[in-house]
């Protein structure tokens, strides 16, 4: 190992155990292997900006802005109404509700905090007023709003794909369809087991004019993931031209239809919506120098060497346990750009499908979001539910299980996964 890898490695480690934000870790880090490796401070500057200068980065800001159209515009309470007339006959009603909500949701907003925070203020009081268990309506909408990152557009799978190249974003927003559907199912299986079990109360059985009424309001907003999915899909817009499209569309619905949005939220909006955007465009930037340095200090060519040799599913094994446990300590986007292009290669080394191993990869880190000690979807479902991290991440772990079950099974059945992108022609 040379001393300037040692010096990266290193500083690394340092500046992550005193709590340094990720972000600014990367960039000093990087910095420090620069100038102990000898190289033009310059470097720096020219890597991150090509990390950052990539046109499918603009539908990150598009897509966040949609979803605060979407939350503010009233549009989530009819979503949460549909699915209740069509499943609330269902013991645990209200707990399928909402990851039936939640599934909707993330083919909108694309971020697992966003779906926990919003749809969390609505749901989580609705469980606790039926008689829920505070940690279990907890649990249910911290683990259902895993589906956001999940089901496309996905804002961390835009980053994972620029990050490591030669992976389709809209290809592999197509092979997240079936693993987020089936997590879905799932989720409320779980949530109903358990709900009949404790005797959670159902709704009731909804009727026809009643399912016929709710399914026409809610139209609207179920026609926005058409717009999007359904334009990426066809091939008749690109992702950062959908994103626009989407912005259009939900801004629409809320100044003119609904009315319910107005112009002094306009500033908030775009303050979410470039905080958000910012913090993936730095961590592309400082992730891209990193593996820059990476790669000249031909860390690939160590690792492609003693790994070629496995079996892919042992490396696949291997990549799940590894991070899973990453899941549990680093943020999702941080561990993307510093551990998918190391992966990605030897991934495709061994012949494993680019867009096989990158729902893989996403999904795994998804589900650290849920998981303790640092899973942000349980720090903000817990206080709305008034309960303590602990007891919800108890209550969490069939719901955890059942997502697990699910990342297996796409893992050692790569054909869960490419089956509809190579339907469509991206694989």
């Amino acid at each position: 190992m040379s001393l300037s890898l040692a010096a990266m490695i290193l500083c690394f480690i340092v500046l992550m155990i005193i709590g340094l934000p990720i972000a600014y870790n990367l960039i000093v880090t990087t910095t420090v292997y620069i100038l102990v490796a000898g190289f033009d401070p310059i470097q720096m500057v020219i890597k991150m900006y090509g990390g950052m200068n990539s046109f499918s980065f603009l539908a990150v800001p598009f897509f966040v802005l949609t979803g605060q159209l979407m939350l503010r515009g009233g549009l989530l309470e009819s979503l949460i109404k549909l699915v209740n007339v069509w499943f609330g006959r269902f013991k645990g009603a209200i707990a399928i509700v909402t990851i039936g909500a939640s599934l909707l949701m993330g083919s909108i907003v694309g971020l697992a905090v966003a779906s926990a925070a919003s749809l969390g203020v609505f749901l989580i009081p609705m469980m606790k007023k039926e008689g829920y268990a505070p940690p279990f309506a907890a649990a249910v909408m911290s683990s259902a709003s895993l589906l956001g990152p999940i089901m496309p557009p996905s804002v961390l799978m835009i980053l994972y794909c620029t990050a490591v190249g030669k992976t389709s974003i809209s290809g592999l927003f197509m092979a997240a369809v079936t693993p987020a559907i089936l997590i879905a199912l799932l989720q409320c299986l779980v949530a109903h087991r358990i709900s009949a079990k404790r005797d959670y109360p159902s709704y009731g059985k909804a009727s026809w004019s009643e399912k016929l009424s709710a399914t026409v309001h809610a139209i609207p907003a179920l026609f926005l993931p058409v717009i999007i999915l359904g334009g990426i899909f066809s091939g008749i817009f690109s992702i950062t031209e959908a994103s626009g499209v989407a912005v259009v569309y939900s801004a629409i619905l809320a100044f003119f239809v609904n009315k319910s949005v107005k112009l002094k939220d306009i500033p908030e909006m775009v303050i979410e919506a470039a905080s958000t955007s910012g913090l993936v465009l730095i961590l592309a930037g400082a992730g891209t120098a990193m593996a820059w340095g990476i790669a000249n200090e031909r860390v690939m060519d160590m690792l492609i060497s003693p790994m070629s040799s496995l079996p892919p599913w042992v490396f696949l094994l291997i990549v799940n346990i590894l991070m899973l446990i990453c899941g549990m300590f680093m943020d999702d986007y941080a561990s993307t750009v510093i551990l998918a292009p190391i992966i990605a290669p030897i991934a495709w080394a061994l012949g494993i499908h680019p867009l096989h191993i990158g729902a893989v990869f996403c999904i795994n880190l998804v589900i650290g979001l849920a998981t303790p000690p640092f899973g942000v979807t349980l720090f903000v479902t817990s206080p709305v539910a008034g309960v303590r991290l602990e007891e919800t991440a108890k209550e969490a772990i069939p719901f955890l299980a059942a997502t697990i079950g699910v990342l297996l099974l796409i893992t050692f059945v790569p054909q869960v996964v490419m089956w509809l992108p190579t339907l469509m022609g991206y694989a």
